[in-house]
């Protein structure tokens, strides 16, 4: 089972939340070598808007020591009584880092899912916390064959990306990146999230990572954890998977590319993205989406008025490169209206190349399949409750033969939960070859 799919299950049939889980795969989009799997979940993004990730230097005094040996371990892996050893050890570091925290719920509400995860090949919970009035979801996620999973190598910097690595005395290797995001929701009032990932690889080839998201109640952004509390957490020793049981074999996942990483460098590396090459897709899209839903509008302003698509679209040019295009806009199609959005990777997008699907739930549906022109698709469609009324999100994944690319995201609006497209009108318009980046020359 991928990672995705196990977040997705975890997730589950859960209430209502403030935390946008989804968000943080967004903003991991571009992030094209960092790991090959990731988070998701919960309610999908009702904005979208543009992504900025925060200059981070690690950290190296400032967090209160974790133990300095690792606990011997006496539970045996795949047990319950392994699962609440690694829950119990969790509850500890956070609390020794943050002597105040608050957990939801009493006693804490860290939860794995419809069922506990299997601690011979992983750990995975999920809760949320405050400190101080600020509160945030944390997620804390442990593997085992680390260096088949992750290169554990920072993409290239640039004002839109970038992360910061090191390595502790003991040997552990440690990254974390930060991203903030600021949206508008429908009255143009602005909306600030965050989230943070700290990752680190330990010698005998284990990862634990920990990431905590803002809670989206709060418009600041404001995560209830600093960064060397974070990151003292990920290194505490007894976040430890138990040494496999004997007899049991497991089997290893394959192993990553082995060419070596490309090095970080200050700018994209196939340069700005060409404004004529901007309005070429932007164009395309326009076309496709005129030919599949006649008579579709842009919905401009509070009041949703129609007008011209061009003139509600926003390319984000500024983030986009020669390697990646992302745009959108609001749709307004018979009475239904719903924010749109198009982006485009010429290689892995890192969280978005799962293609895989996770086990259906009420809040939740997927299918995967193949396309007219033999690229692999899925369409993914995730509904939550929103005051007294309902919204989602429908997402079509396209890998197409080239290796590129491409997500066509649509959010269907509270109360209704209505989608401006039929699934068909979306997956025809992600299918359309026309929608591309410009072959390298």
């Amino acid at each position: 089972m991928s990672y995705r799919q196990l977040l997705d299950e975890a997730i589950g049939d859960s209430p209502a939340s403030t935390i946008d889980v989804d968000q943080v795969i967004g903003r991991q989009r571009r992030n094209r070598r960092l790991r090959r799997w990731g988070v998701c979940g919960g309610a999908a993004a009702t904005v979208l808007g543009v992504i900025a990730t925060a200059v981070l230097v690690l950290p190296s005094a400032g967090r209160q020591p974790a133990p300095a040996e690792r606990p011997r371990i006496t539970t045996m892996a795949g047990t319950p009584e392994d699962v609440a050893r690694l829950d119990a050890a969790v509850i500890a570091a956070v609390t020794r880092q943050a002597p105040e925290v608050k957990w939801d719920g009493s006693p804490p509400r860290w939860r794995q899912g419809g069922k506990p995860p299997n601690t011979i090949e992983h750990y995975f919970g999920q809760g949320g916390i405050a400190v101080d009035g600020v509160e945030g979801h944390l997620m804390v996620q442990i593997e085992r064959f680390a260096s088949r999973r992750t290169r554990m190598s920072c993409p290239y910097s640039s004002h839109h990306e970038s992360c910061q690595d090191s390595v502790e005395s003991n040997g552990e290797r440690i990254q974390v990146s930060t991203s903030g995001r600021t949206d508008k929701d429908r009255n143009g009032r602005q909306l600030v999230s965050s989230t943070r990932l700290a990752t680190v690889l330990r010698p005998g080839d284990m990862l634990v990572s920990v990431t905590l998201m803002s809670n989206r109640s709060r418009l600041d952004g404001a995560l209830p954890l600093t960064v060397e509390q974070q990151t003292a957490i990920a290194l505490d020793p007894a976040l430890a998977l138990a040494p496999v049981p004997p007899g049991v074999v497991l089997t290893p996942p394959p192993l990553l590319s082995e060419a070596p990483a490309p090095p970080p460098s200050p700018s994209p590396p196939s340069g700005q993205f060409d404004p004529a090459e901007q309005n070429r897709i932007d164009n395309a899209v326009f076309a496709a989406l005129r030919r599949h839903a006649p008579g579709v509008k842009g919905a401009d302003g509070a009041d949703e008025t129609p007008t011209d698509l061009a003139s509600v679209w926003d390319e984000s040019g500024g983030e986009n490169t020669a390697d990646a295009y992302w745009g959108q806009g609001r749709l307004l199609v018979g009475g239904t209206t719903g924010l749109f959005s198009v982006q485009i990777w010429r290689t892995d997008p890192g969280f978005f190349g799962d293609l895989t699907c996770g086990k259906p739930t009420k809040v939740y549906s997927c299918k995967a399949g193949v396309g007219p022109h033999g690229e692999r698709y899925r369409t993914v469609t995730r509904t939550r409750r929103e005051g007294s009324g309902v919204a989602g999100e429908r997402e079509v994944d396209v890998r197409r033969k080239d290796g590129s690319w491409l997500s066509v995201t649509l959010a269907g609006d509270s109360p209704s939960g209505k989608y401006p497209l039929t699934a068909a009108q979306q997956q025809a318009v992600a299918f359309d070859p026309a929608i591309a980046l410009a072959p390298l020359r």
